[in-house]
């Protein structure tokens, strides 16, 4: 028996409700071309109020949980896509205060007194991948939390320099650190340079402090910019995290915040609907939360876009926007190439070929598996071959575009012929369009920004959602399209294995 998720599509939500049995219940209607089209239009009317859903993975976090690695070479069993490289991602989870929004593991105010404890073992723990890595490039680093920059200095420093002694670095390696609001005195800055860090994420959110209040971040908007102000001129290659989707906010709250960040200079912009997945104490056990605004956020979101495009912006990821030479963000987009990427920390998340895998969620079960001399892996998903390939094709349609000449080349694959009745279909209903040898979502597919990818799904694993009980087909929009949509390969799926 296995269990699946009360969210299909959204690791963030990982209640676990009954479990998925053997059994399939039926098979998939067969593929019938001639049919596919009106059978995507008909079951894609269905209520969607995931959108917009930007914490999205593939294979989503339901099936196929297997047992932690016994060491790090079991984890890097099969050979990767990309063979030569790595990235690194580094998790603290200590912050000032606990957003109300937040569903990160996070130790908020005083547990900042563990910090030193930790660290220590973030050391340990890099020292138990180094000889694996030693002779592969890290050519990215983000640090992520929590606020990495509420550690004191001489951890910042001490955690550097366990990873330049641990990894070899690449010499234009991009190293990311995400940091907010009075956290960022323009000393902090300084030792964020000179530790080779050379890209901010800044999480202001809003720049209404009413609105930050209600969500439990009490600053100044004033010092705030000030911060900001100061990273732009020491660093330069700044992002700000923007969010809407607020209650009582203005109609124009996340346009006059975008407005300010363009004018101060801000290269690139992330931009996120709130999602009060903490504070939600009225949903359903077994239902998906509902948002009742979901059709405000596409329209917020749409004007946005627009706006961000007129100003010079222009889409890195889905919700993520650059000015074209004045910013970098590698680490994200290379994190759907299936490129490996090493986590370290508690309830950390990484990648290795062929298995995604998380850290322990707990401090005390992370420490104690160090002190037995095991990676901290409290789970990992065993993928097959061809299930590696979607899970870049599908991450890369969500956020980018797929570039089917590169996949041929890393997989062996021609997706023309694998899914070729499927891109037919998608195209022709408006949903898909093809640009030289690339596929892109069209503006027409944001309501179904979650579902259309999962439809390159394999068919054999869509055949195992028939075996999800029948009230969570009918709750959860992702899985009831694919199952009513029915096989949507043309061809096989044939990786040209590496081993």
């Amino acid at each position: 028996m296995k269990s699946y998720s009360v969210s299909f599509n959204k690791r963030s939500r990982l209640n676990r409700m009954p479990e998925i049995g053997q059994e399939t219940g039926g098979l998939l209607q067969p593929l019938d071309p001639g049919g596919l089209t009106e059978r995507l239009s008909t079951s894609l009317m269905i209520e969607n109020d995931f959108y917009p859903c930007f914490d999205w993975t593939f294979p989503p976090p339901l099936l196929n949980k297997s047992e932690p690695p016994a060491s790090v070479n079991d984890l890097f069993r099969h050979a990767s896509v990309i063979p030569d490289a790595f990235s690194l991602y580094l998790h603290s989870p200590f912050c000032k205060s606990l957003c109300s929004f937040c569903y990160y593991t996070i130790i908020p105010g005083r547990g900042i007194e563990k910090a030193e404890h930790y660290v220590d073992y973030l050391l340990r723990e890099m020292k138990m991948y180094a000889e694996v890595m030693h002779d592969k490039k890290c050519e990215s680093i983000y640090f992520g939390g929590g606020t990495p920059t509420f550690l004191d200095d001489h951890l910042l420093a001490k955690l550097f320099e366990g990873i330049n002694k641990h990894f070899n670095l690449a010499d234009d390696v991009e190293i990311s650190i995400e940091s907010s609001p009075g956290t960022l005195a323009r000393s902090k800055v300084e030792l964020l340079t000179s530790l080779g860090i050379n890209r901010l994420s800044y999480g202001i959110q809003t720049l209404d402090e009413k609105l930050l209040a209600s969500m439990n971040r009490h600053y100044s908007v004033d010092e705030a910019l000030k911060e900001l102000d100061v990273a732009l001129a020491l660093i330069g290659n700044v992002n700000v995290d923007t969010m809407y989707g607020f209650e009582n906010e203005s109609e124009y709250a996340l346009q006059d915040s975008l407005q300010k960040f363009y004018d101060l200079g801000v290269p690139s912009l992330s931009i996120y609907a709130l999602d009060r997945q903490r504070d939600n104490k009225s949903k359903k056990i077994g239902l998906p939360p509902k948002d009742e605004s979901y059709k405000d956020k596409i329209r917020i979101f749409s004007e946005a876009d627009q706006f961000l495009f007129r100003k010079g912006y222009r889409p890195i990821l889905q919700n993520v926007y650059a000015i074209p030479g004045k910013s970098s963000y590698r680490h994200q987009v290379r994190r759907w190439d299936n490129l490996s990427l090493i986590s370290l920390g508690v309830a950390a998340q990484g990648y290795t070929p062929r298995t995604p895998y998380q850290n322990y969620p707990a401090l005390k079960s992370y420490y104690r598996a160090i002190d037995e001399g095991r990676l901290p892996i409290v789970t990992v998903d065993r993928l097959s071959a061809e299930m590696e390939l979607i899970r870049e094709v599908s991450s890369q349609l969500r956020f980018t575009q797929i570039d089917l000449d590169s996949i041929a080349h890393k997989y062996g694959v021609d997706l023309n012929v694998v899914f070729a009745d499927l891109i037919h279909s998608l195209i022709e209903l408006g949903y898909l369009k093809r640009e030289l040898n690339t596929l892109r979502m069209t503006p027409n597919a944001a309501y179904y920004n979650n579902i259309i990818p999962m439809l390159f799904a394999p068919d054999a694993f869509s055949q195992q959602l028939l075996g999800l009980p029948e009230e969570y087909l009918d709750a959860f929009p992702v899985p009831s399209v694919m199952v009513q949509v029915g096989c949507t390969q043309s061809a096989p799926i044939e990786v040209s294995l590496r081993e």
